[in-house]
């Protein structure tokens, strides 16, 4: 064993001289590095020698390759590529052949091999480790569908790939997963066809040579799975493949031959069939409806009566009916539910005519009633149909609820299903019963922000439904009540002056948070907002801040949640998190209540851990906005009244603050998130011009590149955003 270790370790001098020799690592480096190679291969050779033993010696060079990228950058290492560069890549291609020639099984360890030499860019390598993967494993599809991927996006052989794909097909025959890919590479490479005709110009009709071209490339070096006789006649005419052969293969008739071999091989499987439809659905060519119809008709084929069969001829019908469908909601569910049905009643007539032909007795009645029927005029049979199918749609609505509802009693229902059942009574324009469901969703899943969302959606809609229901007929009755009394004159005249006497926000929100609909509409909020994690709640905040502003409700209750928050939790990341809640909440109060509303949020939140860096950078610009209005409204004021003294803010308009008080704010804001966040130095930097301090602003710069970790995005923005500036010039 020790002779062996040092042959090794004699056959690592020529690449350790390259790599001191170069200066990537110093003579005490090196002994250090053949010290740890010397232990890692004593290791390997031991008798019981472990997977994990050839795992460290991988991370281990692979650190120390990165390492010497590192050091060619920071040093500028410079010059042609030599040992030095590719000789610790080659010694982990080398423990990566040792662990599989102890480890062949292990197929977690060639998938590991082939990763890394993707990321080390060793094309050849990875050809050789494929094929020896291929051999020892050659019933893995993984494996197949691997290697023809990467002959076709990396090698750009599109003959290999199909090949490799036909090969893996006869040793994986009834393999699920590659006769999807099969089919997908197939559609992607029909597509990259067509894009090379568009660039290169060749139209449908174009010359029979460009047809010729284009066939050739598409075809196929004649191996197969039972698909190689259509695919060679599609693609080896050569100059007398005709035009609409050649659109055929365009229009994806190879993934059509790829389909109906697949179906042959796995006969019984709808979600097998489905799979293609979702590979389908992204893709957008001339022939994606063709093949759509050829998979959906061959499930109508083998599967009639299958439940799984109508479930995927049903979602055809929802998914069919949503591009084109009218604004209303109501009636494109209706319009779905009805073509569903009238598939379905179909079906039952014809289960009908065969129970009636086995029974003997029944054809005659059919006959006769068949004839009436024939009778009647166009208009009525129509009618009549109509009437069935919206008779089977009540009933399938009716059936699908009691089957949700015996689903929930049992406890069968995640979070998804949840959802799905919302939306069902959403689109049935059950806005109660959606109610009802998303309340029994979020006391069996209270910790669920999706849910709660859709309840505080739902709650909302009631509300706005509620308050429009009051002021119609509060108008009823002030029509009904007009000139009636000066009393009551004189009480509506005091009501609308004490009103006015609040903010105009304030009065709206006490209105509106009167009616019974909008304190149950804050309550579920709050509630949430309580429930949901708070790594999870951000999302609900956006949304809990739109509805109760969109509502006319009430922020007080929702800032001072806001403060509970922040308390409960550490600092908040520079985007997203809380801060991105609490930017949408300073701003809505600052719309709704003006300045002084958002400052009473902010200030409350200030000795509170941060809640992020929205936060701060949204009110700033809101105090830096106030600013600008109040010097806008002086410049104004003293450009109308030269001569007049005094304050020229009215009486009661809020003030902007002090600049030393925005100085503190933006020093407390770079105090918290000056070491990560660019965008908050280029608002301090904006500022300071905007006050004409030009040494302020290089004093602000100097600052940001000593703070920031990565300063080179903030030195772009600000030559970006500064280098007209005259004043900026020397900063």
């Amino acid at each position: 064993m020790a002779d062996t270790v040092r042959y090794l370790l004699e056959e690592m001098v020529p690449e350790l001289e390259a790599l001191e020799a170069r200066g990537y690592f110093s003579r005490a480096e090196i002994r250090a590095i053949v010290q740890r190679r010397q232990d890692f291969e004593y290791a390997l050779k031991r008798m019981a020698a472990v997977k994990e033993d050839y795992l460290r010696y991988v991370a281990y060079e692979r650190q120390l390759d990165e390492l010497r990228e590192a050091r060619r950058s920071s040093r500028g290492i410079s010059g042609k590529r030599g040992l030095a560069e590719w000789c610790i890549t080659r010694r982990i291609h080398f423990i990566y052949e040792r662990a599989t020639r102890k480890f062949r099984g292990d197929l977690g360890l060639w998938s590991r091999w082939l990763r890394f030499c993707a990321s080390s860019r060793s094309g050849r390598r990875m050809s050789r480790v494929l094929a020896k993967a291929l051999q020892l494993h050659s019933g893995c599809a993984a494996l197949w569908a691997y290697a023809a991927a990467w002959e076709l996006e990396h090698n750009l052989n599109a003959g290999a790939a199909r090949a490799l794909m036909q090969r893996g097909l006869r040793m994986c025959p009834h393999a699920p997963a590659l006769w999807h890919e099969y089919f997908r590479m197939e559609l992607v490479y029909a597509l990259r066809l067509r894009e090379r005709r568009r660039v290169l110009g060749i139209d449908a009709g174009d010359d029979a040579a460009a047809a010729a071209e284009d066939a050739a490339a598409s075809g196929d070096d004649g191996g197969g799975d039972g698909t190689g006789g259509e695919e060679g006649d599609e693609g080896g005419g050569g100059g007398d493949e005709s035009a609409a052969a050649v659109a055929a293969v365009l229009n994806g008739a190879v993934a059509g031959v790829v389909f109906r071999s697949a179906i042959a091989a796995v006969p019984a499987s709808v979600p097998f069939r489905a799979r293609f439809l979702k590979l389908l659905r992204p893709l957008h060519f001339p022939g994606r409806a063709a093949l759509e119809d050829a998979v959906y008709d061959s499930v109508a084929a083998d599967f009639g009566g299958s439940p799984e069969a109508w479930d995927l001829r049903a979602r055809r019908q929802a998914l069919a009916l949503a591009p084109g469908a009218p604004p209303a909601a109501r009636r494109a569910a209706a319009a779905a539910a009805l073509a569903l049905t009238a598939a379905l009643l179909r079906f039952l007539q014809q289960q009908l005519r065969e129970l009636d032909e086995e029974g003997g007795g029944g054809g005659g009645a059919a006959g006769r009633a068949a004839g009436e029927a024939a009778g009647h005029a166009q208009q009525q049979q129509r009618r009549q149909r109509a009437a069935e199918a919206a008779e089977l749609a009540r009933w399938l609505v009716q059936w699908s609820r009691r089957v949700y509802e015996e689903a929930g009693a049992a406890g069968l229902l995640t979070e998804e299903l949840r959802l799905q059942g919302i939306a069902f009574f959403l689109h049935q324009g059950e806005v109660e019963a959606a109610a009802a469901a998303a309340r029994a969703a979020v006391a069996a899943l209270p910790h669920s922000a999706p849910l709660w969302q859709q309840l505080i959606a739902i709650q909302a809609v009631l509300a706005a439904d509620q308050l429009a229901g009051d002021g119609g007929q509060q108008a009823q009755q002030a029509r009904q009540g007009a000139g009636s009394s000066d009393d009551d004159d004189d009480d509506e005249a005091a009501a609308a002056q004490a009103a006015a006497a609040l903010p105009g926000t304030a009065a709206t929100a006490t209105r509106h948070s009167s009616a019974p609909a909008q304190r149950r509409l804050e309550e579920v909020v709050l509630h949430a907002l309580w429930a949901v994690p708070a790594a999870d709640a951000a999302p609900l905040w956006l949304t809990a801040v739109g509805v109760l502003c969109g509502g006319g409700c009430s922020l007080q209750a929702l800032s001072q949640q806001m403060v509970q928050a922040a308390l409960r939790q550490p600092k908040g990341p520079v985007e997203g998190g809380l801060g991105v809640a609490a930017a949408a909440l300073l701003t809505a109060l600052a719309r709704a209540g003006g300045i002084e509303a958002a400052r009473s949020l902010y200030r409350a939140l200030l000795p509170l851990p941060p809640p992020g860096g929205d936060f701060f950078r949204c009110l700033l610009q809101l105090e830096m906005q106030e600013e600008a209005a109040a010097a806008a409204a002086a410049a104004a004021t003293a450009g109308s009244q030269p001569t007049s003294g005094g304050s020229t803010a009215g009486p009661g308009a809020p003030l902007p603050l002090p600049a030393s008080r925005l100085r503190d704010l933006f020093e407390a804001a770079t105090g918290a998130y000056g070491s990560e966040d660019v965008q908050l130095w280029l608002l301090y930097c904006e500022w300071q011009a905007s006050r004409g301090a030009t040494g302020d602003v290089a004093g602000v710069c100097w600052r940001a590149r000593k703070a920031l970790r990565q300063p080179e995005a903030f030195e772009t923005a600000y030559l970006v955003r500064f280098k007209l500036h005259p004043t900026l010039k020397a900063a």
